[in-house]
C-alpha cells in the first residue's frame, strides 16, 4: 500500500506541489487577514483625523493636514501606505517624522511614540493649549495630559479620550468618536 502512495506522489508531483502550495497560501492568507496592532492603530489615526475638527484659523479649508510621529516609528511602513493619497474632510494628509524637541505646534495630529515616555511632560507642556490632537500608546497617556490614548484591551485596540486638553486646544471631537471610546476623561492633568 505504501508503494502505491509513493508511486502516486512520483506520478503526480505537480498535483502534490499544488496541494501543498494551496495549503500554505491558505494558512498565510488566514494569518494576514487579521491586522496586527499597529495596522489597527494606523487606521485609528486616519479616523481620528476624520472625526475631529480644528478651528478654521488653524486648519483652513482644503489646506493639508499633517500627522507627525515623534520618536521611534512603531508603524513601520503601514501608516505611510495607509495614508498615501488619503484625505480627511477635504484636507490632504501628509506624514512627517520628528524628534521630541522639535517644534510641534504647527501640526494637527502628533503621535507620541512610547520611546518618548521620558519626554512626555516636556512635549505636552510645549504644546500647551495649541490646537494639536495628541495621540499615544504610552501607559496612562490620557490621564497624563494626552488627548487620545491607544491601548490594548485583551487582544483588541481600544482608546481613551481626555476632553480637557482637547477643549483647551479648541478641538471638537465628534460625538461618534466619544461614543465608541473605552473611557472619556475630564479634568485629567495636562
Amino acid at each position: 500500500m505504501a508503494v502505491l502512495a509513493t508511486e502516486r506522489l512520483v506520478r503526480y508531483p505537480v498535483v502534490f506541489l499544488v496541494v501543498v502550495a494551496a495549503c500554505l497560501c491558505a494558512n498565510n492568507a488566514r494569518a494576514q487577514s487579521e491586522p496586527d496592532e499597529y495596522q489597527v492603530k494606523a487606521a485609528y489615526l486616519l479616523n481620528f483625523a476624520r472625526f475631529v475638527e480644528w478651528p478654521s484659523d488653524v486648519l483652513p479649508a482644503s489646506s493639508p493636514m499633517t500627522i507627525v510621529i515623534v520618536g521611534d516609528n512603531p508603524f513601520g511602513s503601514t501608516l505611510e501606505q495607509l495614508l498615501r493619497g488619503k484625505s480627511a474632510n477635504g484636507h490632504p494628509i501628509h506624514l512627517r517624522y520628528l524628534r521630541w524637541n522639535d517644534s510641534l505646534t504647527q501640526y494637527q495630529i502628533v503621535f507620541i511614540s512610547a520611546s518618548e515616555e521620558w519626554h512626555l511632560p516636556e512635549i505636552l507642556r510645549s504644546l500647551g493649549s495649541h490646537s494639536v490632537l495628541t495621540v499615544g500608546d504610552i501607559d496612562r497617556f490620557s490621564l497624563r495630559g494626552g488627548i487620545i490614548e491607544l491601548r490594548m484591551v485583551g487582544n483588541r485596540v481600544r482608546f481613551d479620550i481626555n476632553r480637557t486638553p482637547a477643549l483647551a486646544g479648541k478641538l471638537t471631537i465628534s460625538s461618534k468618536l466619544l461614543n465608541v471610546a473605552r473611557a472619556v476623561h475630564e479634568d485629567a492633568a495636562r
